[in-house]
């Protein structure tokens, strides 16, 4: 099942990726075919973006991978214009989430419900659509690493983009939750009337994790499930479910009530 979820980074979902790859096993191919597709991005961003938002359009794409990189995956928008400001950019970031290319996971002020009532619109984070065109963007083979499982390196990133649209395509919005004081947990999601915390792991010390801790510690807030997503497999010790990466495909929306009748009784206003 690992060397499985290790193919789907590497080649991810476009349907003329997959193909080549179920007709070649060729990474070479693959690696092409996901280089003609960004540039394939590139150009539809000159030909249906208009104005000086496509130079803004264009230089946020081409700087996902490398902000991503970073320790805390924040996006800061003065990497690509040292003048820039948030109101100007606003419509360049809405092009890019509107077209499906990119996905922006917003900090909260709390991670309690309602979530998107508590969105810091000006910190977020900013993942590739696609965890395939993620790898052949950053332009550093890492393929054949990923390939043998060493996700330990430099990795952290590629991992938490394959959540970050693992949990999109599962119909739930993008969040997360970092403060100085309690530290970041790499995604807070909003599942039916709770709130589950997850934490993405790619090294062999998933078991340390001292915000996700703090914050489910926090008196008076509550949550559902704590998951630690990482190498190891299935336990469950102090409330924390640990799961392989893989099995982000069995995390799913809580279904909502078949029906929630409400009656007031107004029998004491009749007279």
């Amino acid at each position: 099942m690992l060397k499985l979820f290790y193919t789907y980074i590497v080649v991810g979902g476009m349907p003329d990726v997959v193909q080549t790859y179920v007709v070649t096993h060729d990474i070479g191919q693959v690696v092409r075919v996901q280089r003609d597709i960004l540039e394939l991005y590139r150009l539809d961003i000159s030909k249906y973006s208009t104005g000086s938002d496509r130079v803004k359009i264009q230089a946020i794409f081409d700087s996902i991978p490398s902000q991503l990189n970073d320790k805390n995956r924040r996006f800061f928008l003065n990497r690509i214009d040292e003048n820039g400001r948030q109101n100007r950019y606003e419509n360049a970031f809405l092009w890019l989430s509107d077209a499906g290319v990119a996905l922006p996971s917003y900090n909260v002020t709390e991670p309690q419900p309602p979530l998107q009532l508590n969105e810091k619109r000006s910190i977020f984070k900013l993942f590739l659509n696609d965890t395939g065109l993620l790898c052949a963007a950053c332009m550093q083979n890492i393929q054949f690493d990923i390939l043998q499982g060493d996700m330990e390196v430099n990795m952290g990133s590629i991992l938490e983009n394959v959540f970050a649209q693992s949990l999109k395509n599962a119909g739930f919005s993008l969040h997360y939750y970092d403060s100085k004081k309690m530290g970041e947990t790499d995604f807070v999601v909003q599942n039916g009337m709770e709130i589950d915390l997850l934490e993405i792991k790619s090294g062999n010390d998933y078991r340390k994790h001292p915000a996700l801790h703090r914050v489910s510690s926090v008196p008076g807030w509550k949550f559902g499930r704590k998951i630690v997503f990482c190498k190891g497999n299935v336990e469950y010790h102090d409330g924390v479910e640990y799961l392989p990466w893989y099995m982000v495909m069995f995390y799913r929306q809580e279904k909502a009530p078949s029906g929630y009748i409400y009656q007031v009784d107004l029998s004491a206003l009749q007279g």
